[in-house]
């Protein structure tokens, strides 16, 4: 490029200031133009190629304090070319960064993902063996991994940090857990809106079995009690259960979530405490309905029943207070919740059925009613 230029290469390059001292002069006359020429014709060439940057600050500087001739004629054009293609290239860098800028807003939402599709109440049925609580931690479990894979980020219930990632469930009536049925479940807003849902009374069915009572009252606990039941009849059942319909003083079993000074009576009983011991008090409850259902003498010792109560009434007891009444004892063997409020079985989530969109479908179901209700009453 040098040679076909006619360039004096030493001439041109001790102009420049960087170069223009007696160890520069001495090595091009040394070395000699052609040896020169290849030298520095590499190394323009690597930086050209390497870093165009260099090369953009290098050129203006050459020409503003060399004065190279005909050099200095031919590199600012060389340098225009190298600024247009420089441009071009910075030009369709900036659209092609805009391009991607409006993909990734098309793409993602302003507002974050929601905790919940939608909050309210829904009803389960519980199966056997479950506590209430049990089913509680299934249905968050089932919510958070359905928030994350919309995209929000729920904490664990145990986090102290940012409390309103917590995905809120609740249940509204405790369940034993060797009784089935009706367990009323609330999410987010639901959990605080639950009472004024369960407004009503419950309704269960229940089988007892005379001739041995247990600790809790049901065939979990064991043994303490044992009487002979060859004089019942069931008449003579029926003939009890009017005394324990209406408003009645009912002793609650001592594996139970009810609170005596603070604490839990299933708690003090699992300490080896002894109903006496405790010294549990009456509580006034109501027992609308209480009826045989199987009225078949030869089911004795079994019977079944039909409750409908208030709230905070134990069937466990009711079966217990049938057996003293007949001066023998008795123990629930099997229950069932079949109503809670507005709720029955044939309103319940099966087991297998458990899943983030048939509880979701639920809840707006619920949500959906109530709505159309509060439009009537306007």
């Amino acid at each position: 490029f040098f040679l076909a230029r006619g360039i004096n290469i030493r001439q041109a390059i001790t102009k420049l200031r960087f170069c223009d001292t007696p160890c520069y002069r001495g090595f091009f006359d040394t070395m000699g133009d052609r040896f020169f020429v290849v030298t520095i014709a590499s190394i323009m060439m690597f930086t050209i190629a390497s870093c165009s940057t260099t090369v953009n600050a290098f050129v203006p500087n050459a020409i503003r304090y060399g004065k190279l001739g005909r050099f200095g004629g031919v590199l600012p054009q060389f340098h225009q070319q190298l600024r247009s293609s420089s441009s071009t290239a910075s030009t369709t860098d900036d659209s092609s960064e805009k391009q991607k800028e409006i993909t990734t807003s098309a793409t993602q939402p302003d507002e974050p993902v929601p905790l919940y599709r939608s909050q309210g109440i829904f009803a389960v049925e519980k199966p056997l063996d479950w506590t209430s609580q049990d089913v509680v931690s299934y249905i968050r479990g089932i919510l958070e991994r359905d928030a994350r894979h919309r995209g929000a980020k729920p904490v664990k219930v145990t986090s102290r940090r940012n409390k309103s990632k917590i995905v809120r469930v609740g249940h509204g009536g405790t369940l034993d857990p060797l009784a089935t049925g009706v367990l009323v479940i609330g999410v987010g807003k639901g959990t605080k809106e639950m009472q004024g849902y369960l407004t009503g009374s419950k309704m269960y069915t229940a089988v007892g079995e005379f001739g041995f009572e247990t600790t809790t009252l049901d065939m979990e606990g064991n043994v303490t009690k044992t009487g002979s039941y060859d004089h019942i009849t069931m008449e003579s059942i029926d003939g009890v259960l009017p005394s324990l319909t209406g408003t009645i003083m009912q002793i609650p079993p001592i594996f139970s979530a009810i609170r005596k000074g603070g604490k839990k009576l299933y708690k003090e009983a699992r300490a080896g405490k002894t109903a006496e011991e405790m010294e549990i008090e009456p509580r006034e409850v109501q027992v609308h309905l209480l009826e045989l259902i199987n009225r078949d003498q030869h089911a004795i010792p079994k019977f079944e029943i039909r409750m409908e109560c208030g709230g905070g009434t134990f069937v466990r007891s009711i079966i217990r207070d049938i057996g003293y009444k007949l001066d023998t004892v008795a123990t629930t063997t099997t229950l069932t919740r079949i109503k809670s409020g507005q709720f029955t079985l044939d309103d319940c989530i099966k087991r297998d059925d458990w899943n983030a969109d048939s509880i979701y479908a639920a809840i707006d179901k619920i949500n959906e009613e109530r709505s159309m209700e509060a439009k009537e009453e306007e």
